[in-house]
């Protein structure tokens, strides 16, 4: 049996339900930090709270994910308990089977629990690139922007805010409901992209007034999202209304070819608030060299940079794959 208290035991499954929810890598997860040799009913426990919890069932995440966990999990309790609850082998029999009957299925759910009463649901793609976009799902750079404004609220409170390549919206939707933005803008180059942003305002703001199309707002604080080409961003009235002083994006600096455009866009946005603009831009550092040639740009257009924090694992909010390196900019001019 356990000798873990039974309050210690559920901080574990706590954490451990909110790594399974959001799909944090399986290999990420701490598996030789487990419990030792969990008794029947905190197998019961592990597994009612993962695979067969509420939020599972109503949006599932990712089929694939949830075998992999399920599997890992099996492993690892044959080595450490006399014997496994007969529930973990089901869900796992049953997880097989949903994969074999489903195996087309384009969209999943991601769930972000913050707080006992506070958790996002983000209905996201299956697939890394999926309708010519990487952006119907999230990356570790908008985890990782999210986690550093939910340790800084302050920096957006009651601000002119601009996202882009806001993707599914996770980092949007978290800072509009906690960081109280006076105005968040959210965009996308990519048309499903949008839908999707405005399917995943709807799921998590059933009750938000929506003023126009596209256009939201709660406690007179405005949330909208429209579609933006870079190149073209002059020609985009929103952006013109909004006049932000706040310029988000994340993982927008992992291809060399769309720089220029991007700087365009950046560089309009300044030049419409006299430069009185900050930038947070969050990046995966998957190649230096690339990252290393936007920065180059940047300087070209007379932008100084600074580095914020990355929020480290046991103080974050969030989960990601920290095994590629995430670097935060602050922008100005």
């Amino acid at each position: 049996m356990s000798n873990l208290s039974e309050r210690n035991y559920q901080i574990f499954l706590e954490q451990l339900r909110k790594q399974f929810l959001c799909c944090y890598p399986v290999q990420c997860i701490q598996w030789k930090s487990f419990p030792k040799n969990l008794n029947w009913d905190q197998q019961n426990m592990l597994i009612d709270c993962t695979y067969k919890c509420q939020l599972n069932r109503e949006m599932p995440i990712k089929l694939q994910y949830q075998l992999n966990f399920l599997k890992k999990l099996i492993a690892y309790l044959e080595q450490d308990c006399s014997e496994i609850h007969d529930s973990i082998y089901e869900s796992f029999c049953e997880m097989q089977q949903k994969i074999v009957s489903q195996p087309s299925e384009k969209f999943a759910h991601k769930h972000y629990i913050l707080n006992e009463k506070v958790h996002f649901s983000l209905k996201e793609s299956k697939s890394f690139v999926a309708d010519g976009t990487t952006g119907l799902c999230s990356w570790q750079a908008a985890l990782a922007l999210t986690d550093y404004f939910l340790h800084h609220k302050a920096i957006l409170w009651n601000r002119q805010i601009l996202e882009l390549g806001s993707g599914a919206g996770l980092c949007g939707l978290i800072i509009y409901r906690l960081c109280q933005p006076k105005h968040l803008l959210l965009t996308d180059g990519s048309l499903p992209c949008v839908k999707l942003i405005e399917e995943n305002i709807k799921r998590n703001f059933p009750h938000l007034e929506e003023i126009i199309d596209n256009k939201w707002l709660m406690n007179d604080h405005i949330l909208e999202c429209c579609l933006l080409d870079w190149k073209a961003i002059n020609c985009v009235k929103e952006i013109k209304t909004l006049l932000p002083d706040i310029l988000l994006a994340a993982d927008v600096v992992y291809d060399s070819s769309v720089f220029d455009d991007l700087l365009h866009a950046i560089d309009y946005v300044f030049n419409l608030k006299q430069n009185k603009v900050k930038m947070f831009l969050a990046a995966t550092v998957r190649n230096q060299a690339t990252l290393n040639g936007f920065l180059n740009k940047l300087g070209n257009f007379r932008f100084q940079i600074d580095y914020a924090e990355v929020i480290p694992l046991e103080e974050s909010f969030l989960y990601w794959d920290r095994s590629t390196p995430v670097r935060i900019l602050i922008i100005t001019r």
